[in-house]
């Protein structure tokens, strides 16, 4: 049964006084409070009875065989628990699995260097003791003979004919390609009044630096056979995929807490390798055992950004500065190990429009291994090397035609009534106003020259 209404008169809303909301408000963080009150609690907080402490032993060599690893005179050395060998982690575990296809995909990549160490810093071996200071001490009573082997620096270097190959299983250094292209490219360039043409554009290796280093206190129980894992690691559950497989148990026998982090800036993602080698020395030990990373091991050793070579680079404009399409050939430096690779080139592929109204794009992607620390996630991770590379593109581009960089902008920027906007690889933007932005941000900026010491600008 249905019935229907009449209404008369139109329904009258009665305007409310609008309450001031968050927006365009300084609002303090609800975890500041017990954070400066020294109430924070970090995984160094947290102690265990009868805890070791853990310190790795790590090559002083870009690229060399181990020939063999001597533990004894740290064995004897007083306060010392015990210690673990690449020797012993290819027994007990298998490789993490790669995150590509073939060649990547068969490297053979251990928490421990196994056979050789591939860059500056890798750990080849750790010591556990009754103090930090102890298993540090001791690490330095490790004897490894290494043989040095050739030296890969430079990720051009990597791909030249005669260049050593780092890993066997793989076969090259190159171990992984892709190429990215949407739209029509030969119309672009058909189109186009002028073809700007960049040789070579270099992105450098950096590293993020939070206050608080990596580390974690592992617990193993012999009765349920699980690792209680507490640590700062940012995305344990990616930790926990790439360990369980090369620890051989299922994920339910890993347990993370995680709780105050600190700084993480995505290069506290890829821990994994020395959360494996704690987990095998507290079961090993039998006792808890907690890694505290030292500052200079983090510069040493943890994951870097990623370095990105841009070659060949064409650029397919109008006179007036009008962007059609570009085309380059990008050369990602992964370093020694894959590990969150070559996630890169995806998520680039995923960001290459940035704000512009680029429709034909094509990008070739190589991904090749060197003698330097493996790279992951850095402050906007792989979107900063390729948002670099165009902006330089676009002040190229503005100095070639005689143009003001700003004014080119804004000729490709994508425009505010366009909004919701589809770039040509299938991303939605919903909103934006670009060119409002870069207005507002040129107001800002302070036109006078710095003064430094000696009044010189």
């Amino acid at each position: 049964m249905s019935e229907s209404t009449t209404v008369s008169e139109p329904l009258v809303v009665e305007e409310q006084e609008t309450k001031p909301g968050y927006a365009g408000q300084n609002v303090p963080r609800k975890e500041d409070k017990r954070l400066v009150q020294g109430e924070g609690l970090f995984f160094d907080d947290v102690k265990r009875h009868n805890m070791g402490y853990v310190h790795f032993v790590r090559s002083p060599y870009a690229h060399a065989k181990i020939r063999s690893v001597d533990v004894s005179k740290a064995l004897e050395h007083p306060g010392v628990y015990g210690t673990l060998t690449g020797d012993e982690v290819a027994l007990l575990t298998d490789p993490f699995f790669q995150i590509s296809s073939p060649p990547g995909a068969h490297l053979k990549d251990f928490c421990l260097a196994v056979g050789k160490a591939r860059f500056v810093g890798e750990p080849v071996a750790a010591v556990v003791a009754n103090t930090r200071e102890t298993a540090r001490d001791a690490a330095e009573l490790v004897e490894v003979d290494y043989e040095p082997l050739p030296v890969i620096s430079d990720a051009r270097e990597a791909l030249v004919d005669d260049a050593p190959v780092l890993h066997d299983d793989a076969g090259t250094n190159l171990t992984w390609e892709g190429v990215y292209e949407w739209g029509d490219l030969d119309a672009a360039f058909a189109e186009a009044d002028r073809v700007i043409k960049i040789s070579e554009l270099h992105f450098d290796r950096f590293n993020s630096t939070p206050l608080e280093c990596n580390g974690a206190l592992v617990e193993f129980n012999r009765g349920t056979t699980q690792w209680t894992i507490i640590t700062n690691n940012q995305f344990p559950g990616f930790a926990a995929i790439m360990m369980g497989p090369a620890m051989r148990v299922g994920l339910d026998k890993l347990r993370f807490v995680t709780q105050d982090i600190g700084g993480g800036f995505g290069n506290k993602i890829t821990s994994h390798p020395q959360l494996v080698a704690c987990c095998l020395l507290a079961r090993k030990l039998n006792r808890p055992v907690q890694w505290t990373e030292w500052r200079t091991d983090f510069h040493l050793s943890m994951s870097h950004g990623n370095e990105r070579w841009f070659q060949d680079t064409e650029v397919a404009v109008k006179e007036d500065g009008t962007l059609l399409g570009f085309r380059t050939t990008a050369l990602d430096d992964a370093g020694a190990w894959l590990r969150y690779e070559p996630l890169g080139g995806v998520i680039w592929a995923q960001v290459t429009p940035g704000m512009y109204r680029w429709r034909h794009i094509r990008l070739d992607f190589k991904h090749v291994t060197t003698n330097k620390a493996p790279v992951s996630p850095n402050l906007g991770y792989s979107r900063m090397q390729h948002l670099w590379f165009t902006e330089r593109v676009i002040d190229i581009v503005a100095h070639e035609l005689g143009l003001d960089p700003v004014e080119v902008r804004k000729r490709n920027y994508i425009r505010a009534e366009d909004m919701p906007y589809e770039t040509p690889n299938g991303c939605l933007y919903d909103s934006g106003d670009y060119a409002k932005m870069l207005d507002l941000a040129l107001e800002e900026r302070d036109p006078r020259p710095q003064v430094g010491e000696g009044g010189h600008p």
